[in-house]
């Protein structure tokens, strides 16, 4: 799953809209082969999957893998619709949630029979839950890669000093909100320390819809968005701002300053709590006066809570799929996954790395609140409309979250949109 805006980092290599696929199938196991993978990322990311590469080339000394990778995130999908559509592109790419936006256009090849033929049993690696997310209409269309869950970040100096217990994955809907409202801290009718802090990205809010048992799109397709338990999950969510006034508001982020969001909050110990993803944890480590933890986020009639991962896929058009699925095969297995951990990148999509000492040491944060929350991981509604689908929303939530709607209208203005959008209306 992509994150919020980061800053570009150097790319590694260039000319992605010039590189075509690979032109031969491997006469032999000896052939050389030649493959270009595509990511996006940070420097320390390309380093990351430099060293994983590596380790592939050992293992397979006939196939090389040129890295492509585009610096952040922001024009990296762009990049790979532009060279797709001219039946170009790299042979294996990372997708987030909008893989499924490239899987209905045919452009990505249907994993499932390479899985059986190397007895690759995705549940197992993996867990049902992860893998869901990469399949559409019982199709699999990328191996999961990376796969850390969004958690919940807490001050434990806050929850001391309000003479509180630390989270767990035990915690409702009710303990969350008492907890937000003894955690925030006034000076008359100023916030010095909200009790918890979020915005308008889709994982939060979504989370708490699933959370109530509210969905997007139901089984058959067709939108279910304005449904009572989703208004009533966007009404709780919202009241946090205005009603209790236990998070900020986007005015109250724009008068905190430029780029101000949850994460810089939380670090400059002016929120107690936020919902994030991994990355936090490296953040943090440049931030020595926060005493902080992690947990399982709360849950409300059931759990649920997102993964802010990316798998690998392979492109349709690529004439070494074979060579290409070996190496993603090897990547996203034990060995091939071991960097992201010992680099500290990301959390595994392996369950085995994911529970191991390596993963669990790698922080002196509770790491084990990253496998707890698999179980928990919810598919979000993703296809070939995601990227619609996420305009719509944003038109509409906008000013909901200005407070200048309530849940019921917007929601049905929702449900309007996305059923011209889907043609279900």
């Amino acid at each position: 799953m992509k994150l919020p805006p980061k800053a570009a980092a150097a790319a590694l290599a260039t000319g992605l809209l010039l590189t075509a696929c690979s032109s031969a199938d491997p006469g032999g196991a000896n052939e050389k082969i030649q493959l270009t993978m595509s990511v996006w990322g940070s420097k320390e990311d390309a380093a990351t999957y430099t060293a994983r590469l590596a380790l592939a080339q050992k293992k397979f000394p006939n196939i090389t893998v040129k890295l492509e990778h585009t610096p952040g995130s922001g024009d990296y999908d762009q990049k790979i619709q532009t060279a797709l559509a001219g039946r170009k592109g790299p042979d294996i790419m990372q997708f987030a949630e909008n893989v499924h936006v490239f899987s209905s256009k045919n452009q990505l090849a249907p994993l499932d029979d390479y899985l059986a033929k190397a007895k690759v049993d995705l549940a197992q690696r993996f867990g049902d839950r992860v893998s869901a997310a990469y399949q559409r209409e019982g199709k699999t269309y990328a191996m999961p890669d990376r796969s850390g869950a969004m958690v919940l970040y807490y001050n434990k100096k806050a929850f001391d000093e309000a003479g509180l217990k630390y989270p767990d994955a035990s915690w409702t809907w009710t303990d969350f909100r008492a907890a937000a409202q003894k955690l925030t801290v006034r000076e008359g009718d100023k916030v010095t320390r909200y009790g918890f802090a979020a915005g308008d990205w889709w994982p939060w809010w979504m989370t708490f819809m699933k959370q109530n048992g509210g969905e997007i799109i139901d089984a058959s397709g067709k939108p279910v968005v304005n449904s009572p338990a989703n208004v009533e999950a966007l009404t709780f969510y919202n009241d946090l701002v205005y009603v209790d006034k236990v998070a900020p508001s986007p005015t109250d982020y724009a008068n905190l300053g430029k780029d101000i969001g949850p994460d810089p909050l939380f670090a400059q110990g002016k929120a107690a709590m936020q919902l994030t993803g991994f990355w936090n944890i490296g953040a943090l480590k440049a931030v020595p006066d926060i005493q902080w933890d992690i947990a399982p986020i709360w849950q409300g009639k059931q759990k649920a809570t997102v993964a802010f991962g990316s798998g690998l896929s392979i492109n349709n058009n690529s004439e070494h799929k074979d060579a290409a699925f070996q190496i993603i095969d090897y990547l996203t297995g034990e060995e091939g996954q071991r960097p992201i951990v010992e680099n500290n990148q990301d959390a595994p999509a392996n369950l085995a790395l994911l529970d191991s000492d390596a993963f669990m040491k790698s922080s002196k944060a509770n790491m084990k609140a990253f496998k707890e929350s698999t179980a928990m991981i919810y598919t979000p509604p993703t296809g070939a409309h995601w990227n619609e689908m996420q305009k719509v929303f944003t038109d509409a939530l906008g000013p909901f979250f200005q407070n200048k709607a309530d849940a019921q209208s917007t929601l049905d203005r929702v449900q309007k949109d996305l059923q011209t959008l889907l043609g279900t209306g």
